[in-house]
């Protein structure tokens, strides 16, 4: 909007000079003020995530792909509207959340201090005990296919363009639908029906019909306030995008959940040959916990 007003002013200038300039001066005129005009409306429509838009030659139809493809959330700046959800879907509670912080784990979400105080205040960061909600912005670098299933299961979505930029979720099973839950249930039960295929800090870790399971038996509190990270490895290193050839891997990261007294974990594996995978769990800006690594 910006440049396209300094425009306007440029060819206003240009439409004085002259009337055969003038008259060009003129149609660039409208038509860069028309532009501007649809750029505006875009940016109303889609506020607060004004910041968000793409131009019409951006595939913005077909499901998932902006957020597959671009950068779309910069320096988390829409997690707001997240914590404004949860507040609305635990009306009368305190409400602990993983921080994404890196200097102390009490110190409140940047998102959350725009907040009103009394909002504010209902908000805790206790690594001691599992979040009652995660938040969790769009992923990049994201193997074919791997937006296909959540987990956590979502409670809701926020999107721009059909695409998701904002999810909220949660670890407690009993916040979610009970058809919902049996779905996970059945999952990890057939996923760790078997041998596990690595183990490591307390989990099994488990491949079972192109999914990778992990559980942790009597998983103490706290522990689901990591996130866990998958490195994917493919055996043909051209399956990545050229700038991530150098570093060799996708990333695909995964909440868990907490099931009768177990921590849950689980990803969908892309449809193509992994040379290996490494788990581990982190929290931005902390030491990374290395929990197991695969070879194939």
């Amino acid at each position: 909007c910006l440049l396209a007003t300094f425009a306007l002013m440029g060819l206003r200038q240009l439409s004085a000079r002259g009337a055969r300039k003038g008259w060009l001066g003129g149609a660039a005129c409208a038509l860069t003020a028309a532009g501007l005009g649809v750029v505006a409306v875009q940016m109303a429509q889609i506020h607060p995530r004004q910041y968000l838009y793409f131009n019409f030659f951006v595939d913005r139809k077909t499901p998932e792909r902006l957020r597959e493809r671009y950068e779309t959330d910069y320096w988390n700046m829409m997690f707001r509207q997240g914590y404004e959800h949860i507040l609305r879907q635990a009306p009368a509670s305190t409400i602990n959340m993983r921080t994404r912080k890196v200097q102390s784990q009490a110190e409140i979400h940047r998102n959350a201090q725009i907040l009103p105080a009394a909002a504010r205040s209902r908000f805790t960061y206790d690594p001691a005990r599992d979040p009652d909600f995660y938040l969790e912005n769009n992923a990049r670098n994201l193997p074919p296919g791997a937006l296909k299933d959540s987990f956590p299961p979502v409670l809701h979505r926020f999107k721009v363009y059909n695409n998701t930029m904002l999810t909220v979720s949660t670890p407690d099973l009993s916040r979610v639908d009970p058809a919902v839950a049996d779905e996970y249930r059945a999952l990890h039960r057939a996923a760790t029906a078997g041998e596990p295929a690595a183990r490591g800090r307390g989990f099994d870790v488990h491949l079972h019909g192109g999914w990778l399971a992990w559980v942790k038996e009597a998983c103490e509190p706290g522990t689901l306030m990591r996130k866990f990270r998958l490195d994917l490895y493919p055996a043909d290193a051209g399956r990545l995008p050229a700038q991530y050839q150098k570093r060799g891997y996708f990333i695909v990261s995964v909440f868990g959940v907490r099931l009768d007294d177990k921590c849950l974990g689980a990803a969908r594996l892309p449809d193509f040959a992994l040379a290996r995978i490494r788990l581990w769990q982190f929290v931005l800006g902390e030491d990374l916990l290395w929990l197991t690594e695969i070879h194939f």
